[in-house]
């Protein structure tokens, strides 16, 4: 009888450690999807914005409602940015037609440099400005650069952190599936 007791005792203590330890994963996946940038905001709403481009114009994310939107959160300073902006062109000449936005936010906090940057990437899409950083803080930008997918109803569907080369080829494939819903 013993043994058994023992047993139990020690599966009960066993059963109480899986739990503490499923708990602590919980929380600690619960934490990381909070910190996280984007991935904590798919399924959600797209937070929406008011952002001076390049060419001076206010834009507003929700002008944006029955498209699909990809925006991309940049910064100079942030090694990708350039490489997937290059990429994003590419993706922007192609889809353009079929439906897709394609949206690049600079969140840097010095104006005159972002916008030498912009200037100097010469991409075909809009390049807007968040110097205040309301955007970025909507967003939970914590790293650059950010890309997002936002559908036609303005859900978030997609979000990635960072970029390399390779990675348009993902974004294409969530691309396509957001133009044929």
């Amino acid at each position: 009888m013993s043994g058994v007791r023992q047993r139990g005792a020690v599966g009960a203590s066993v059963r109480g450690g899986w739990r503490r330890v499923a708990s602590a994963l919980l929380l600690g996946a619960s934490l990381a999807a909070a910190a996280a940038p984007g991935p904590a905001l798919v399924g959600q709403s797209a937070p929406d914005f008011v952002l001076k481009s390049l060419d001076g114009r206010n834009l507003r994310l929700s002008e944006y409602r029955g498209q699909v939107v990809l925006l991309n959160f940049w910064a100079r300073w942030a090694g990708d940015s350039r490489a997937e902006m290059t990429a994003l062109d590419r993706i922007n000449t192609v889809y353009e037609r079929a439906g897709l936005v394609v949206l690049g936010v600079s969140v840097d906090d010095d104006l005159r440099r972002s916008r030498e940057f912009a200037d100097a990437m010469k991409v075909s899409y809009p390049l807007l400005f968040d110097t205040a950083g309301d955007a970025g803080r909507s967003y939970r930008l914590q790293k650059m650069p950010v890309t997002m997918l936002v559908d036609r109803s303005g859900i978030v569907r997609y979000a990635t952190v960072g970029f390399k080369r390779g990675d348009e080829r993902d974004f294409v494939e969530h691309i396509r599936e957001l133009l044929r819903e």
